[in-house]
This record gives C-alpha cells, sequence and structure tokens, in this order.
C-alpha cells in the first residue's frame, strides 16, 4: 500500500541535510540490533523536519526486503562494509522516489547530495546513475518486483501460511500498512464524547467501540502534541487491542492487582484509571521503569513500582495473594509489525523459542501469587500460536486448579482487524 508523506512536506522541499542524516543513522541503528524506537529517541528534529524523517525510515523499514532486492539488480554487487550508510541512503532514496510527492529530480539531486554529507564523495556518480536508470527503468523494475513473501522473512511467512493459510495475504497486508491512531481518553480527567468534541473542532473525526467509550480511533497519525489536552494528560497514545486488557480484567475496587511486565506502562496507567488503587508494578528493566513512571505522572497515577524479573518471586513478592495479575508476556511482536516494523529484520527464528520459555518461566511462577478464586490475564502481541493457544493449552494441562474464562474479548486478534493490532488475550481462573 502507498505511504502518505506528511501532509506538511508535500510538494517543497525538505530541510535537506540534517533531516536525511537522521534518517540514515536511524536505520544504521536498526541494523546494529536497535529497536527503532530505540534509535529514534536521540534524533533531536522537531515539527515537519522529525515527522518526515519518520516517515522516510518507517516506510523504508515497511518494504526494506524488496528494496534491497530492487536495489541490487540496480547495483549488481554488494555494498563494503564500510559503506552501510550508502546503503540505506539508497533505500531510503528508492522509496522516496516510489513513494513521495516531490518531483522525482528533486528527490535524486537531494540523495546524490548527500554522498559529499557522508564524506564519500566518489559515490556520487554511482548513486546518481543507480537512481536515475531507476526512473528509466521504473515500470520494468517495479513489474517485476515479485515477492513471494510480502515483504516478510522468510522464515515468519512460512510460519504466518501454515497458521492462517487463508488469513495470510490479509497479515501481511496489514503489517505493510502504516497504521491508524488510537487514543485512550483519561477518564479521571475529561469526559470522552466532549473530548470527542474537541477532536472534531480540530477537524479530526474519531471512530469508537462498543466496549469502552474512551477508546477513539483516528484514521492517521497526527503530532500529538497538537491533540487537546495532551500536556494535561487528557489523552495517551494506545492501540485498541492493547486497550482491552484493563477491560477484561476488570479491576474491582479494593482488589490488589499485579502488573508483572508493566514497561512501558499504557496498561499499567489504563488499569489505574479504572480504579486499581491497590496496584503493584514490575519490570525487570530499571530504565525501562521510568517510562512506567513518566507515564503514569502525566496522567496523574500512582502506583507501586519495583524492578524485578517477575518470574523469580523470592526477590520481590511478601507473599501476599493478588486477586488479579495481568502478564503482558514478552514474545516476538509479530502482531505489530505495522506499528514497529523493524521487527521483521531484527526477529530470527530461534527467537521465537526464546519467547516461549520465558513464557512458560512467567506463569510458573507467578500462578503461586495468585488467590484462589483469583484471575490471571495472558497476553501478547503476537500472532503465533506456539506463544498463545499453545501455550495456554500446555499451561492448563500442567494445572488442573486452573480453567479459562469465555471472556467476549479474549481470544487471537489479527493485525488490522477492526483496524487494530495483532494482539492474543486468554483469562485464567485459579479454583475457589
Amino acid at each position: 500500500m502507498k505511504e502518505t508523506r506528511p501532509e506538511t512536506e508535500r510538494g517543497r522541499s525538505t530541510a535537506g541535510v540534517a533531516m536525511r542524516k537522521a534518517a540514515i543513522g536511524v536505520l544504521q541503528g536498526v541494523d546494529s540490533g536497535q529497536t527503532v524506537d530505540a534509535a529514534l529517541l536521540p534524533v533531536s528534529l522537531t515539527g515537519a523536519d522529525r515527522a518526515t524523517m519518520q516517515w522516510l525510515v518507517l516506510g523504508t523499514l515497511r518494504e526494506y526486503l524488496p528494496v534491497q532486492v530492487l536495489a541490487a539488480k540496480l547495483l549488481r554487487k554488494d555494498w563494503r562494509e564500510e559503506d552501510t550508510d550508502l546503503r540505506f541512503l539508497l533505500s531510503l532514496a528508492l522509496f522516496e522516489l516510489r513513494h513521495g510527492q516531490r518531483p522525482a529530480f528533486a528527490v535524486v539531486n537531494d540523495w546524490v547530495a548527500m554522498t559529499e554529507a557522508l564524506k564519500k564523495p566518489w559515490a556520487r556518480g554511482l548513486i546518481n546513475a543507480v537512481l536515475r536508470r531507476y526512473l528509466r527503468e521504473r515500470e520494468v523494475l517495479d513489474g517485476a518486483l515479485v515477492d513471494r513473501d510480502l515483504g516478510h522473512p522468510a522464515w515468519l511467512a512460512a510460519r504466518l501460511r501454515a497458521a492462517y493459510p487463508q488469513d495470510w495475504p490479509a497479515i501481511a497486508a496489514a503489517n505493510n500498512t502504516a497504521p491508524p491512531l488510537w487514543l485512550r481518553v483519561n477518564t479521571q480527567r475529561v469526559d470522552p464524547d466532549h473530548y470527542r468534541q474537541l477532536l472534531a473542532e480540530q477537524g479530526l473525526e474519531a471512530k469508537g467501540v462498543a466496549w469502552s467509550a474512551a477508546a477513539l480511533c483516528l484514521p492517521a497519525s497526527v503530532p500529538v502534541a497538537t491533540l487537546p489536552g495532551w500536556d494535561a494528560g487528557w489523552v495517551a497514545v494506545q492501540d485498541g487491542a492493547a486497550q482491552m486488557a484493563a477491560h477484561i480484567l476488570e479491576p474491582q475496587e479494593g482488589e490488589r492487582i499485579l502488573d508483572a511486565c508493566a514497561a512501558p506502562g499504557g496498561k499499567t496507567a489504563h488499569l489505574w484509571a479504572l480504579g486499581a488503587t491497590r496496584l503493584d508494578a514490575l519490570d525487570r528493566s530499571a530504565e525501562r521503569l521510568k517510562r512506567v513512571r513518566e507515564t503514569l505522572e502525566r496522567q496523574g497515577g500512582t502506583v507501586h513500582l519495583q524492578a524485578a524479573d517477575a518470574a523469580e518471586t523470592t526477590t520481590w513478592w511478601n507473599g501476599k495473594f493478588y486477586d488479579a495479575i495481568l502478564l503482558d508476556a514478552p514474545c516476538t511482536g509479530t502482531g505489530v509489525i505495522r506499528r514497529h516494523p523493524d521487527i521483521r529484520l531484527r526477529r530470527q527464528m530461534d527467537d521465537v523459542t526464546v519467547a516461549v520459555v520465558q513464557q512458560v518461566r512467567l506463569l510458573e511462577g507467578l500462578w503461586p501469587c495468585l488467590c484462589p478464586g483469583g484471575r490471571l490475564l495472558y497476553a501478547t502481541c503476537s500472532v503465533l500460536p506456539e506463544e498463545n493457544e499453545e501455550q495456554i493449552i500446555a499451561f492448563l494441562q500442567r494445572h488442573p486448579d486452573a480453567h479459562r474464562s469465555a471472556h467476549p474479548l479474549t481470544g487471537q486478534r489479527l493485525p488490522g482487524q477492526d483496524a487494530m493490532d495483532g494482539f492474543y488475550y486468554a483469562l485464567l481462573e485459579k479454583a475457589a
């Protein structure tokens, strides 16, 4: 699907060198193992320049694999290891030529000029020749770009085909499309209907869902700082499928509740907003726990935070049972590729086994912390059965004191379904 360039950048040149250099740097960070979010974090660009840079980076990552095939046809040789910056320059340039609104000659000139900024003037002629050849042979080259795996690594495409033979093309299409912007209204501070009206006054039409008045969906991303009451914590960015967690767990007044893998804190803040006043939040990373604290402070929430491995209960649990536990388990993230397109480059087949082992550790470690009659919500943002349904079936076989609750929001959701990310939920109840 064609990407939409940020409105402010259509038909005019961008700020130039700094923006393009930042885009190359972010892709280098992803190539070295960083998440795209982590690689974007230190970039100091703001406003239209940052929006354009993110459009280039995320779009290039969404179609990275087929673009590499295209680049290989145009180059007919591999880049040297010390020239990865030029490889990413070419990938970004090809993406902009394929999807941008600026005149092709301007795109070519700007990216060719970047060879000087990278202190590799010897590559100027090469980049110029490759991009101009693409423009001359564009129709033939694009027509010959047959991508059987639809932009996914072969191992992941094979897993998805096997698990979802009918839905696989729709899953891939959703993964290759920029997601809408989902918002969660902080009902502690503003009425959702009033907030929807405030959006309408800005020309933003938000769609709702039947199961939550606070969940609103905008068809495309906008700068969050321009949203009404953003700085005052009136609203948070959270995908609709992620918002289901707190509604499924449904905290009751006075209950002791644990968010076992809390970072970055969206679900923690949502549980608090729904009345979870006795809420503990854990995360094994003290650094990531800072994000949980920031998320809560912006929305006015206060919970007990602790850096700990939830599965190692002897290091943090005081022996008092919890009425409810949210286990948003570490996973491969294969349900949120459209939102984090770097996943398809960073994930390897062995990561599935690693995730499954971690999930078993957490389930087994946390189950004794749950009181008789209590409930544990198991959640992942994966679509792979071994992390989800197969995991829960095996757990139920190991624990005769556990049974599954038939909540209407549980089960497997696929990417793009109802405009949401791919998520899996299973609500487990312990025998009283």
